[in-house]
């Protein structure tokens, strides 16, 4: 809900309506050029009115793109000085084709913003404050705050993004960030670990030919040292507000949009809505963290972008999908109110079950690999396509190998590190030792080791039975306690002349990790979401991102049975012919995908069945035999005791 759009008297009678159709819980932005000029006091009335009616509110406190207020709410006056610019990697400015106006974004970077975003931060603060000292006792009870990743997400080149979701360097390269990269990159290596065995070893981190893989290391780093100040900033305030750390992703204003929003907006057409749904998909499948933590991913639909545009039935497909990528690792959907009611009530109804099965943990989406990349918003090069397109929403990209430590990490059973990843001794350590737990890592062979870290690998090989082969690439494979340990030929890779190189490669990869994907289709234009139940069992839900119906078979690893999964989650998601043979065990299954169709089922493994019957069936037994005893046991005291007397 967007508080601002609304005068006090408008902003009540909102507030009850949305209390009328069963509303609880509302997330609101809070834009920089409003809070800075609130002489009306809109956020403090919003946040008593809210307190009133028991409405949970949470407050999004970082600028982000895609709000419906002029440039997102950035302060004219910044977006007028080029030096508060942000610059992609083509050398253009960066801009967000959004409604209600395309608009610049700003560097992060610069420090001219940077001393009015730390205003902004201390205005939502003393607006809370004030809020906390004025109003009644409990207005802020039900407030909590989220931040998140604000633009760095963004810092992208329409051409090279365009060509592949996300694609391309990504990064600021704007006149504001020369100085701070050099600074930075100084610092860094005159750490004692980059100047081994002499200081004159540290020179050769700072050459020309490796300012691809020190600018990806910078952008990570500056994001994560700008999120972890922001988490601390509210963090030390007295308010002791709830805090959480989500990225926040609206597909919407995405650079790689720019030209089809510019050529639909000339030519009176409709966006493309395979672009948003590919998206989604990608934005699903990176993993950011603060701190150590995973932040929750979530998607934001807004009211006045490309969305609004689109069709009904493509509305609810990317809802759905959005739930269900995001919803299964904790995350959320915001969708804008007066989008969200346009929708039908059986829609609604659906989607909210979902929603809530997936919040309490009925169904959770497992990560089997990850890939470790020095940059969370650049290209992963042709082993993360590889591995996306063989595992699809099982694979997770991150830039942090502390996200192993996790529960997502403890669940994997395959890590591939990218060529542009420096490996120092602690984490080479941290790999190896996740790699001897019964994983499988592969890490390349390349100059970006610190000789701490060369030599760690050294002595943890030494007397391991070491193999060569040759699939797809040249590698060396080391048995590592329970684990395996892949050493690849990054030289090999970046001379590679096809892309078979790559997915030879992976599937040899996702071999030795006893790695498959548990379900796939014979066509290519639908997607599946494979979702683990508690308690056992699967759901399946495939996915139609097309606008024609389409008959495929589902193809399963092992024998299966397959029900109706929309019985359980409020009748069926879409509309459209189920599998068929729903109660008959087989590895092959013949479906009709409606158009923008979600279709879910619930799959039982037959073998995992199996076992669970002979498990029961033993129990039962155990049971039968112990009662047995127990009756035997109570007439032979009865029969002792008649003796007695």
């Amino acid at each position: 809900m967007n508080y601002w759009e609304f005068r006090p008297t408008a902003l009540v009678e909102r507030l009850d309506t949305l209390v009328q159709q069963g509303v609880t819980e509302v997330v609101s932005f809070i834009p920089w050029q409003v809070i800075e000029g609130d002489i009306q006091h809109l956020l403090s009335k919003f946040l008593h009115a809210a307190a009133e009616r028991s409405i949970s509110v949470h407050l999004i406190a970082s600028p982000e793109l895609g709000l419906s207020t002029p440039s997102s709410g950035i302060p004219k006056d910044l977006l007028a000085r080029q030096d508060c610019l942000a610059v992609h990697a083509d050398g253009g400015q960066v801009v967000s084709p959004a409604a209600p106006n395309f608009h610049a974004v700003p560097s992060l970077h610069a420090p001219e913003l940077q001393k009015r975003f730390q205003n902004y931060l201390s205005r939502i603060d003393h607006v809370l404050g004030d809020v906390q000292k004025r109003g009644s006792s409990g207005v802020l009870d039900r407030v909590s705050l989220v931040l998140t990743g604000s633009f760095w997400k963004y810092y992208r080149s329409p051409k090279m993004s365009s060509l592949a979701a996300f694609g391309g360097l990504a990064g600021d390269f704007s006149g504001a960030v020369g100085l701070q990269l050099r600074s930075r990159i100084e610092s860094r290596f005159a750490q004692p670990e980059f100047a081994d065995p002499t200081p004159a070893s540290a020179n050769r981190w700072k050459v020309k030919g490796l300012e691809h893989v020190n600018r990806r290391w910078f952008m990570q780093d500056a994001e994560d040292q700008f999120r972890a100040r922001n988490s601390q900033f509210f963090g030390r305030r007295s308010l002791s507000l709830p805090v959480g750390q989500v990225e926040l992703f609206t597909p919407e204003v995405d650079p790689s949009l720019l030209y089809s929003q510019i050529i639909a907006l000339g030519a009176g057409s409709r966006p493309g809505f395979a672009a948003l749904s590919g998206l989604v998909d990608e934005a699903a499948s990176r993993r950011a963290e603060v701190e150590g933590v995973a932040a929750a991913p979530w998607v934001h639909w807004t009211g006045n972008a490309a969305f609004a545009s689109l069709l009904d039935s493509e509305k609810q497909f990317l809802i759905l999908k959005s739930i269900l990528l995001l919803a299964s690792q904790g995350g959320g959907v915001l969708v804008d109110s007066d989008e969200w009611f346009t929708l039908s009530e059986g829609f609604r109804r659906r989607a909210d079950a979902l929603s809530r099965s997936l919040a309490v943990g009925d169904y959770r989406l497992r990560q089997r690999a990850f890939y470790l990349n020095s940059h969370l918003w650049s290209s992963g090069g042709d082993l993360w396509q590889e591995l996306k397109g063989r595992l699809g929403s099982l694979s997770r990209m991150i830039a942090s190998d502390d996200l192993l430590r996790g529960d997502e990490g403890m669940d994997a059973d395959l890590l591939v590190v990218d060529p542009t990843v420096i490996l120092t001794r602690s984490r080479m350590v941290h790999l190896l030792t996740w790699t001897r737990a019964g994983r499988v890592t592969a890490i390349p062979r390349s100059l970006l080791y610190t000789e701490s870290a060369r030599s760690e690998l050294v002595r943890m090989c030494q007397g391991a039975e070491r193999m060569d082969l040759h699939m797809g690439l040249p590698f060396e494979l080391y048995p590592m306690g329970e684990g395996k340990l892949v050493v690849y030929d990054a030289h090999a890779l970046e001379k590679a002349e096809s892309s078979e190189t790559g997915l030879q490669f992976i599937q040899s990869l996702l071999g030795l990790a006893g790695i498959k994907n548990p379900c796939t289709t014979s066509d290519s234009r639908l997607e599946v979401v494979g979702l683990e139940r508690r308690g056992g069992g699967r759901g399946i839900f495939v996915l139609n991102p097309s606008t024609r119906l389409v008959e495929a078979d589902l193809l399963f690893a092992n024998e299966v049975r397959i029900g109706d999964l929309g019985e359980q989650l409020g009748r069926e998601l879409q509309a459209g012919d189920g599998p068929s043979g729903d109660a008959v065990a087989s590895q092959r299954f013949h479906l009709a995908a409606p158009p923008c169709g979600v279709m879910p089922m619930e799959v039982m493994d037959c073998e995992w069945e199996d076992e669970l019957e002979r498990r029961q069936a033993m129990r039962v037994m155990e049971e039968t035999q112990i009662a047995a005893v127990s009756a035997a046991a109570t007439e032979l005291a009865g029969w002792e005791t008649s003796t007695w007397n």
